[in-house]
């Protein structure tokens, strides 16, 4: 069986992902893509061989769709998402599931009620093999009890469309998710400071760095730096500190190259570059999950939920600088 993929939003990651079908993934082809700009979806099914649609609605009950891939904005996630789900068919949705917790907790329900899982998130850094290796790590007790958690978020720039909000329910949902993931517990209080400095190359409306402090139920400490306009690179790190051990993710490069000039290794410059054998094993395991006929498994719209959550405490935090706890329901037995 090869699975029927409709795919929405032809933005950067959504262009990115439809050379992963093409030229990586096995058992799946993009027959359908969407957008609301005509040309652009024109031309992308004219280059792959798809059919182009306008509509997302239309595109998810077309009998050329078996199942939903939507790297569209996060604003429409919620009603493209719960149009997949009224047709039956599975869905892939890069985060965020959607912008704000209400919103997240309306596809928790629809879920709930379908009595199955039907949508795996686009929380990519879980398939990661550093990422994979240091939970693995974790789990064998190697660091002893984890006692702090350092991480860095760095990007060599950023658009002028990006926000002081986007920093949070942005670029933080990655290390607020793969918290949760290595540590297997939740997020209670977030807080986020401002530095004093800030980068000249932020635009004015940014305050960049940023630091984020988050503690988890058990009380591990975690502090996330937030350097969008870092220039050099897209530098993403993470040091787990145990009792027993220090254990962090290296920089994952084939090569190093030693000259006149030094040892020197080269640094990404994109997260489709760092993670990019992350996004091709999501995109299998997917692809894989429909196929075989499975339900839905990896990343969930809870882990989405539950990370909507966190960002809403860090955005109120963001405003008055206070600690906020986070609040998290019971967990449906669905997810757990």
């Amino acid at each position: 069986m090869t699975v029927k993929i409709g795919l929405i939003g032809l933005g950067m990651i959504g262009r990115d992902h439809l050379k992963r079908f093409h030229n990586v993934i096995s058992g799946a082809e993009v027959t359908a893509v969407c957008d609301i700009n005509r040309a652009a979806a024109d031309a992308v099914a004219s280059e792959y061989g798809a059919t182009a649609f306008y509509d997302a609605e239309e595109m998810i009950h077309s009998e050329l769709v078996d199942a939903v891939f939507i790297c569209s904005i996060g604003p429409v996630h919620k009603t493209q998402i719960l149009a997949a789900f009224n047709a039956g068919k599975p869905v892939f949705c890069e985060k965020p599931l959607t912008p704000t917790a209400d919103e997240s907790k309306e596809i928790i329900e629809a879920e709930v009620k379908a009595g199955k899982r039907l949508l795996q998130l686009g929380f990519m850094r879980r398939f990661d093999p550093g990422y994979q290796a240091l939970k693995h790590a974790i789990d064998s007790g190697e660091p002893g009890d984890v006692m702090l958690i350092h991480c860095a978020h760095r990007n060599p720039s950023v658009p002028e469309s990006y926000t002081l909000e986007m920093a949070i329910n942005d670029s933080a949902t990655h290390e607020i998710d793969i918290i949760r993931y290595l540590l297997n517990e939740n997020i209670t209080s977030v807080r986020v400071d401002k530095p004093r400095k800030k980068t000249s190359r932020a635009l004015p409306h940014l305050q960049d760095p940023l630091i984020v402090i988050f503690e988890t139920e058990s009380g591990v400490r975690i502090d996330d730096e937030l350097f969008v306009n870092c220039h050099y690179g897209y530098d993403i790190r993470c040091e787990v500190v145990g009792e027993n051990a220090v254990i962090a993710l290296n920089e994952q490069q084939l090569i190093n190259t030693r000259s006149l000039h030094g040892n020197a290794h080269h640094i990404a410059q994109s997260c489709m570059e760092r993670f990019a054998t992350a996004y091709d094993r999501e995109v299998q395991h997917f692809v894989d999950s429909v196929r075989d006929g499975r339900e839905m498994s990896g990343p969930s719209s809870w882990d989405g939920y539950v990370v909507a959550l966190v960002c809403d405490a860090g955005l109120a935090s963001l405003k008055d600088g206070e600690k906020h706890d986070v609040v998290i329901p019971q967990q449906p037995s669905l997810y757990r």
